[in-house]
């Protein structure tokens, strides 16, 4: 490492040979002590100290020199670096030259010519002193700030995430507590009717009552899963198992799956996905984000409608869409889809219940698998949901 530099500036050159040789057997080991014998010599070699990225840590100066007298160098020294310590040292220094430095220069010590030789040692030893620690405080101070900003950034992450966190909650304890409990009372209440008249109920009102209950089973069973798999997922006991997977029969599995949800409505579900394609994630998860968004465009799609399911590739991800022609959203549905705190719950085109968790689940398991998810819609017209996915090399 280069030696740090002290400058000294006097016009008599035996003067500056007196200073260099003193302060030469004190600091010569640590420190370069250079000399100049005007102002503006010295004031553009600290600018060439400066542009190589030394520091400068005292500067001593006469007053009385041809050119730029030793107070106006000091302010301008002052101006370039604030930290370096500034020493006059002279016989001739005016009031008016001494104040100019204090006020303009933050001088250090003012020293009379002729000086005591041990002196002028202490006064750079307590300056270079100074300057260091200076420099440590300085140092120190800006690792606090950074350690507060970091403190700061990680109050805010955590904050966001206990908000995440408390919506996550309520939105569990509003499932359980609406959700869950109403179709429990449809099982219950048609359960009970059916025990109650069992002998007075003619066979087609019987298979009316089954009906409907199998239903609100399959309704809740289905809710119960996805509000499984989601506390799994908040809880940080879902882990990403990636495979090479074949999304075309994973769509086509889930079609058969519901099937029955969809024929009752007379639904007709179309898998265009590529069977050429192969992407790489985990099934189980890409398997639950395929069954809640068909389930979903089943849900909203009008008797006699269409749904298609498509693939496309975009550079080193695979896109898959779920189009329907139903009834569609608003702007103002569309925006809070995703967000768990907002209450986006809405009915079916033949009364289906939902809570909107299932596309929560969706986008956390794409996100979790390296892709992201989207959707657009028109009122009256269908909504397309789009997730990406990698695909396997």
């Amino acid at each position: 490492m280069n030696k740090q530099t002290i400058i000294c500036v006097d016009d008599e050159e035996i003067i500056l040979d007196a200073i260099q040789e003193q302060l030469q057997a004190s600091f010569g080991e640590e420190y370069n002590i250079e000399t100049s014998d005007s102002g503006e010599d010295a004031l553009e070699f600290f600018k060439e100290l400066l542009d190589e990225g030394q520091q400068v840590p005292v500067v001593i100066s006469d007053y009385i020199m041809p050119g730029m007298k030793g107070d106006e160098l000091l302010k301008e020294i002052h101006k370039l670096s604030p930290d370096s310590l500034k020493i006059l040292l002279t016989g001739q220094a005016s009031i008016e030259g001494i104040s100019n430095a204090i006020n303009n220069a933050q001088l250090y010590r003012f020293i009379s010519k002729p000086w005591d030789k041990n002196d002028l040692v202490l006064t750079v030893k307590e300056a270079v002193k100074s300057f260091f620690q200076e420099v440590k405080i300085r140092k120190q101070n800006k690792e606090l700030l950074e350690l507060n900003a970091s403190l700061e950034e990680q109050v805010i992450e955590r904050t966001e995430e206990l908000r995440k966190a408390n919506a996550a909650k309520d939105k569990f304890f509003s499932i359980i507590a609406h959700d869950l409990k109403s179709p429990f009372n449809a099982l219950l209440g048609l359960s009970e009717a059916m025990l109650e008249n069992w002998d007075i109920f003619p066979d087609e009102d019987k298979l009316d009552f089954v009906m409907d209950i199998n239903k609100a089973s399959k309704n809740t069973y289905t809710l119960l899963q996805n509000l499984l798999e989601w506390s799994r997922s908040q809880t940080g006991k879902v882990v990403v198992e990636p495979s090479e997977i074949n999304p075309k029969n994973i769509v086509q599995n889930n079609i058969d799956v519901l099937k029955q949800h969809a024929d009752s409505k007379e639904i007709k579900i179309v898998n265009k996905v590529d069977d050429s394609v192969r992407c790489y994630a985990d099934e189980n998860m890409i398997s639950t984000v395929f069954r809640n968004l068909i389930s979903n465009a089943i849900k909203f799609t009008n008797i006699n409608g269409n749904i298609t399911v498509t693939s496309s590739i975009n550079h080193q991800l695979i896109s898959f869409c779920i189009s329907d022609d139903g009834i569609g959203m608003d702007e103002k549905t569309k925006n809070e889809l995703f967000n768990l705190s907002s209450k986006t719950q809405r009915f079916g085109t033949s009364h289906e219940s939902g809570t909107g968790l299932g596309l929560h689940l969706c986008k956390e398991f794409v996100e979790k698998n390296g892709g992201t998810i989207s959707v657009t819609s028109k009122e009256n017209e269908g909504s397309t949901f789009c997730f990406t996915l990698p695909l396997s090399n």
